[in-house]
């Protein structure tokens, strides 16, 4: 993943040097991916429209997942419909319905809101 990341890059992303590296616990499947812009230190928005949809992809054609051990977060949740099927997302927002009725137990951090997925 991680070559192949690098040739996605220099082929979409010519704006500036980046690193990409691979780090966590590979061993368990689950790759942790990290790209970096050496010495830029605020995010590249260009860069992440690079990155994202690569790897959801990617992930898509390996039949992996976008969440490990936490989570989706409010950043990634809206790319859950790429790797679960519309039944799939309804029935956990219907559980999370029933758990939360109110809609108050981290709002918008794990289903994608329901502006999104209309």
């Amino acid at each position: 993943m991680v070559e192949e990341m690098k040739d996605h890059l220099s082929t979409n992303y010519t704006t500036r040097s980046t690193r990409t590296v691979s780090w966590g616990h590979v061993i368990d499947g689950n790759l942790h991916l990290n790209i970096t812009t050496p010495g830029i230190f605020t995010e590249d928005k260009t860069l992440t429209e690079v990155i994202e949809p690569y790897i959801f992809e990617s992930v898509i054609r390996r039949n992996g997942s976008i969440s490990a051990e936490h989570g989706l977060g409010q950043c990634k949740n809206n790319y859950l419909p790429m790797v679960k099927d519309a039944t799939v997302v309804m029935l956990m927002k219907s559980v999370k319905d029933m758990l939360d009725p109110h809609g108050i137990m981290n709002p918008g951090k794990f289903l994608p809101s329901s502006s999104s997925s209309s």
